[in-house]
């Protein structure tokens, strides 16, 4: 993919966000330079917490996929817990991750 950004475009991180079992939520993410990027997996408070699946797991296989090898893949299990809304499932992030 890094081959296809301008030299302006060299900082931009390019991923997706598969939301289960909400398919629905799912986003694609541009971001314009590695600041909006750093810390954004760190997760960890008392009304979000964002905890890494098991390295077993991937869901490219489970779901038959073929990924370029330039992507990665990275699963955590997404709680969220606020006085009006509670939330539990999976977000598997893909693309460029570092």
């Amino acid at each position: 993919m890094k081959n296809l950004k301008s030299p302006l475009q060299d900082e931009y991180r390019i991923y997706t966000v598969i939301s289960l079992p909400n398919l629905f939520d799912s986003q694609i993410a541009v971001l314009p330079d590695r600041s909006w990027f750093d810390g954004y997996f760190e997760r960890d408070s008392k009304e979000q917490k964002w905890q890494p699946l098991n390295k077993q797991r991937n869901l490219i296989k489970e779901w038959k996929l073929i990924l370029p090898p330039v992507l990665e893949v990275k699963g955590c299990k997404a709680i969220i817990s606020d006085e009006d809304y509670c939330y539990e499932g999976e977000k598997w992030f893909i693309g460029e991750l570092n």
